[in-house]
């Protein structure tokens, strides 16, 4: 009958666009018009589930990004980074939500000169910034430091301060990087 639901059924748009849901990524596996939405319905409501996709570009099965509302929860990283030798990492949180990455660092550095401290280990593609990012790092005596650095996964913290003050990063970047398929590091 007109106006009665068919479940699994959904409005066909005028350039082919439709809504369609089920369970894992329609990343390389759905093939629809730009447009086109996909609820993704695992069970388990972590990166891999309930997850609302668009298909931004093509009409393969690829183009397909995470929505707005998607989120990570925040991860912590620094196991998986290694501090220069008198440094110490306290914490490396990155979260996710949408194209937004949300990251928070302290860091103490060794007392000396003023120097460039390169954690040793890489950040997962999904959770980098697009290009070049630095931003201000700041001091727990108030005074700013250069900064915290990324470029193409590998993580700096510029021109720390002489002293042994804590140094803190809490910033947002935007992200064109493709949605995780896996969390890296731990839930913080």
């Amino acid at each position: 009958m007109p106006g009665t639901p068919i479940v699994g059924q959904s409005p066909i748009a005028s350039n082919g666009a439709v809504h369609l849901s089920g369970t894992g990524t329609p990343e390389g596996v759905i093939t629809a018009a730009p447009g086109s939405t996909f609820l993704q319905t695992d069970s388990v409501t972590d990166v891999k589930g309930w997850l609302r996709w668009v298909k931004a570009t093509g009409t393969g099965t690829t183009g397909w990004v995470a929505g707005p509302e998607a989120d990570t929860g925040w991860r912590e990283l620094k196991a998986d980074f290694t501090p220069p030798a008198g440094g110490t990492l306290t914490n490396f949180k990155v979260r996710r939500v949408g194209r937004a990455l949300y990251v928070y660092v302290k860091y103490f550095s060794m007392a000396g000169a003023v120097r460039v401290d390169t954690l040793t280990g890489t950040l997962d593609a999904s959770f980098r910034p697009i290009g070049v990012a630095v931003v201000p790092m700041g001091n727990t005596d108030g005074s700013i430091s250069k900064g915290f650095g990324h470029y193409e996964g590998t993580v700096k913290l510029n021109n720390l301060t002489t002293s042994t003050d804590a140094q803190y990063c809490n910033t947002v970047f935007e992200t064109d990087a493709a949605w995780p398929s896996s969390l890296p590091g731990s839930a913080a």
